[in-house]
């Protein structure tokens, strides 16, 4: 083989290569990933495959019917369906709070909980398919 016809195909490789780079989507903002200080609650457990997710970054006192499941990263399974009364994973992403779920809505939050440490993430126990808001604390 030639000099020429190998300079030729590593350079057609190489365009080839540097192209696919350079027509690669760029992530969106909403990418299925939890960003650091902000908690994201997921459709479906763990052990389900997270499912779509709904990223909170404030204290939400009643989840109502304003908001709802993204397809994300680990799943679409329940995207569009509302957060109250349908979560059952939380990826808590906040170095400095814990978060807290919440079993009744009533201006912030009461009834039973779910706690979930700084920086965990764990399976809804208590409030899973019965949560109404979500509130960092400490």
């Amino acid at each position: 083989m030639n000099l020429k016809r190998i300079t030729g195909a590593g350079a057609a490789l190489f365009a080839a290569v540097g192209l696919g780079v350079a027509v690669a989507p760029q992530a969106s903002a909403l990418d299925g990933d939890c960003h650091t200080y902000s908690a994201c609650l997921y459709y479906n457990s763990s052990s389900h495959g997270y499912g779509a997710y709904f990223e909170q970054q404030g204290n939400i006192p009643n989840y109502g019917t304003l908001y709802r499941f993204n397809p994300g990263a680990y799943g679409s399974g329940g995207a569009g369906v509302y957060v109250k009364n349908h979560a059952a994973y939380v990826d808590n992403w906040n170095p400095y709070s814990s978060f807290t779920v919440y079993e009744f809505s009533a201006g912030g939050g009461s009834g039973r909980v779910d706690w979930v440490a700084a920086y965990d993430e764990k399976n809804l126990t208590v409030t899973h398919d019965n949560n109404a808001a979500g509130k960092f604390t400490g």
